[in-house]
């Protein structure tokens, strides 16, 4: 389950944003999960609380948004791709080789605490 160490590296890259803002600790954060980036959202959903243990993200709620793949058909240009049919149009089954969107793993937004606080 490589899904807890990109929760730590959410968690890192999230710590230092509340750093530049001179903020202890986030309510919330959302990232943008692509359905071809190999990242199980579940799964990284499941062990984002434990490895945010002792964090500034403790307790904070994640937010997954699904990014559907989309790929450049030949025939009919950019289609909405299954990941159970690989990488080909659903419309005339020719290959998709170029993906325009779907492998991302972006850290998408993060809500800030106010300093001194408390959450309620």
């Amino acid at each position: 389950m490589h899904e807890a160490s990109i929760a730590l590296s959410l968690i890192d890259v999230a710590s230092e944003v509340l750093a530049e803002h001179g903020v202890a600790r986030a309510r919330a954060l959302t990232v943008r999960v692509g359905a071809w980036s190999s990242v199980v959202p579940e799964a990284l959903l499941a062990a984002f609380p434990a490895c945010a243990q002792g964090t500034p993200l403790d307790g904070a709620h994640l937010s997954v948004i699904l990014v559907p793949g989309v790929g450049e058909c030949p025939n009919h240009g950019p289609v909405t791709l299954d990941v159970t049919r690989g990488l080909r149009c659903p419309h005339c089954g020719a290959p998709t080789p170029t993906l325009l969107q779907g492998d991302e793993l972006e850290l998408d937004e993060i809500e800030l605490l106010e300093p001194n606080r408390e959450d309620p």
